[in-house]
């Protein structure tokens, strides 16, 4: 048996007597430097998702961020735009090394290319997203978060400052620090909505 480090050795006599059974000396066990858990980790990691080619998918993401409290970044793009072949590495890249700070108002970062002139019909079109979030230009950066999975918390069209690391990386952190747009209090104000906020 181990605990916190140590071996208890036990006596192994019948069931006779209680102090038997006890623990007679603890003897000190070298401390692994990796350990392990069957139990998952309850932190938040930022993530980057597969790319969306059906907008089931896309909802699913939503809601997932929502429930965690995630900041959802969806680049929408098109097999014709270029300047998104580049975008969006650097935008993974940026979003997979980023560190949590102390001013961050949400838990994680995630990030999804939105794939507009996805072939795939079978579960609705995708050109329908872009209609339903205003997408007018190529690339388009739509900031996802709050308790409400359509708030939208920002927009970015400007390729130029989607291009520079720097600008980007001083953007999302700014979007990290913005938080929850939703009112604390629901629209009724009434006792749940004061419980769960």
């Amino acid at each position: 048996m181990r605990h916190q480090g140590y071996r208890l050795a036990t006596a192994t006599v019948g069931p006779a007597s209680l102090k038997q059974n006890l623990p007679r000396r603890l003897s000190p066990v070298a401390i692994r430097s990796s350990q392990f858990s069957t139990s998952s980790s309850f932190s938040v990691h930022n993530r980057v998702y597969d790319s969306i080619r059906i907008p089931p998918t896309f909802h699913d993401y939503l809601r997932t961020c929502s429930a965690s409290n995630t900041l959802f970044l969806a680049l929408f793009t098109s097999s014709a735009c270029t300047p998104c072949r580049t975008i969006n590495p650097l935008l993974e890249d940026l979003i997979r090394s980023r560190r949590p700070l102390p001013e961050d108002k949400f838990s994680a970062l995630a990030l999804a290319e939105v794939e507009l002139d996805s072939p795939d019909d079978s579960n609705g079109r995708m050109t329908d997203l872009g209609v339903m979030w205003g997408v007018t230009s190529m690339p388009t950066l739509i900031g996802f978060g709050g308790r409400r999975a359509d708030r939208i918390t920002e927009r970015l069209t400007d390729t130029r400052m989607m291009s520079d690391r720097t600008r980007m990386e001083q953007w999302i952190n700014e979007q990290m620090q913005k938080g929850d747009p939703s009112p604390s209090q629901g629209a009724g104000g009434g006792l749940l909505s004061r419980l769960f906020g």
